[in-house]
């Protein structure tokens, strides 16, 4: 196997950077990661910087010219499931237990998808968010970015601050987390995120996985050609570990929401939320222990800094 090199951006390909320009061709990280995909505008100097200083032209090329690994044409590689496309993705980034937050500029501008990393103090460290085709949101620090996340059973929402932007050793945004965060009761019993295989029994045979969980429904994620209506009765089969044992559980339940392709990113898995039709003791016991061993993971800083800033200003 051939050693892989990084190919620098040349001097004339450098000058063809332009703020306010679209991008003549495509950049990437050291690693591969695309950067600004060819097309898209270069919206201020401080991103092209980034691209000066982070960026390769093309990707990884191998020492017998081979193409670079980004250009290779995917319809070339065989057909994979997008739903196991999904699941290996999110098992990758250990998605069960990292906690979701949106960041977008405003209330009309979109928002994107990223994880909470940390926390200390009063400061989130989170994943810098990426664009659908994976290139880089523009974040600069001073700027004020509108957040929102879920945590247990209330939705949180607040205006952070970016501190600082950092790219090693992987892109990462510092926020502060100001005084007052707004704060709204969602549901009554917590749910936790999880990523459980599981299959579709009724009304078509077909494999979903679990993405969320309370002992009164959930989320599901299925392949877009699998298409369900809200209020339409379904019925999920899945294996909960618990306590060191496996319990089968088949359940019926209503569709009663329908999200769409919400994950770009995996633009051909569907989102449904679910309700639990009333369950026997049986099940019950099992789901409430699954998620409340799950809970426990979950407990950590993020939640006590929200909820503190949030203190006085819970509206219904």
């Amino acid at each position: 196997m051939s050693d892989q090199r990084r190919i620098n951006l040349p001097l004339v390909e450098k000058d063809q950077i332009v703020v306010g320009q679209p991008l003549p061709f495509s950049i990437f990280s050291a690693d591969g990661k695309l950067l600004l995909a060819a097309g898209r505008i270069v919206e201020s100097d401080h991103a092209r910087q980034i691209l000066l200083n982070h960026g390769t032209r093309g990707g990884v090329r191998s020492d017998n010219n081979m193409p670079p690994r980004a250009a290779y044409d995917t319809a070339e590689h065989p057909t994979v499931c997008p739903l196991t496309t999904f699941q290996n993705s999110y098992r990758r980034g250990n998605a069960s237990h990292r906690f979701p937050l949106s960041m977008a500029r405003n209330e009309t501008a979109e928002a994107f998808r990223t994880w909470v990393i940390g926390v200390y103090d009063r400061i989130m460290v989170v994943a810098a968010p990426v664009r659908s085709n994976g290139a880089l949101v523009a974040v600069i620090a001073g700027q004020a970015w509108l957040c929102r996340t879920f945590e247990a059973t209330s939705a949180f929402r607040f205006h952070g601050t970016v501190l600082r932007v950092a790219f090693e050793p992987f892109p990462h945004v510092h926020i502060e987390v100001p005084l007052a965060v707004e704060e709204r009761k969602i549901r009554n019993r917590t749910r936790v995120t999880v990523l459980v295989g599981a299959t579709l029994e009724s009304p078509v045979a077909a494999p979903c996985i679990l993405v969320d969980l309370s002992a009164g429904g959930g989320r599901i994620a299925t392949a877009s050609s699998v298409l369900l209506e809200r209020d339409q009765p379904i019925r999920v089969a899945m294996t909960l570990g618990l306590a060191g044992s496996q319990y089968k559980l088949s359940l019926p339940a209503i569709v009663v929401r329908t999200f769409g392709s919400s994950d770009r990113q995996h633009p051909q898995v569907t989102f449904y939320g679910i309700k639990f039709e009333p369950l026997g003791e049986f099940e019950s016991l099992v789901l409430h222990g699954f998620v409340n061993a799950h809970l426990a993971l979950e407990l950590n800083c993020l939640w006590q800094v929200l909820a503190a800033a949030s203190a006085g200003d819970v509206s219904d």
